[in-house]
């Protein structure tokens, strides 16, 4: 694991269970690819992804980490919890730059009545976005 790789994922561990999104946007570059279950269309919008994920971080109940697997700039993360007590299995494939910082996340969810459960509570968060509020 390089040095990269190790300084990202200690901030991005702590960023997630302490629900820090400064944290997190220190790690996440500008234009980082967002690939999500929910949305048919990658979105590259810091400021949009920083408020995805903190609307994940707030809607998974026991959201927790619990396998890793590592390949260069490459990082799979296994997570598991439940959205309105139903068992949630998930994975964040996420791509690095070589300066440490998440260009791509892409993100997988099953079973199915877990992720219609998380695509409905997550639009309404979505929906809450303003990008003018994010970006000033």
């Amino acid at each position: 694991m390089t040095p990269q790789v190790k300084h990202f994922l200690d901030i991005w561990h702590h960023a997630v269970k302490n629900r820090d999104a400064e944290a997190l946007s220190s790690i996440i570059a500008e234009g980082c690819e967002l690939h999500s279950p929910v949305v048919w269309k990658p979105s590259a919008d810091k400021a949009y992804l920083l408020h995805i994920l903190s609307g994940v971080i707030n809607l998974v109940e026991g959201f927790d980490y619990r396998k890793e697997w590592i390949d260069g700039n490459e990082i799979i993360l296994e997570f598991t919890g439940t959205v309105e007590g139903k068992g949630l299995l998930g994975i964040d494939k996420i791509t690095l730059n070589d300066e440490g910082q998440m260009i791509r996340i892409e993100v997988l969810i099953r079973p199915l009545n877990t992720l219609i459960e998380f695509a409905t509570k997550m639009r309404e968060h979505v929906l809450r976005y303003e990008p003018e509020a994010a970006n000033s």
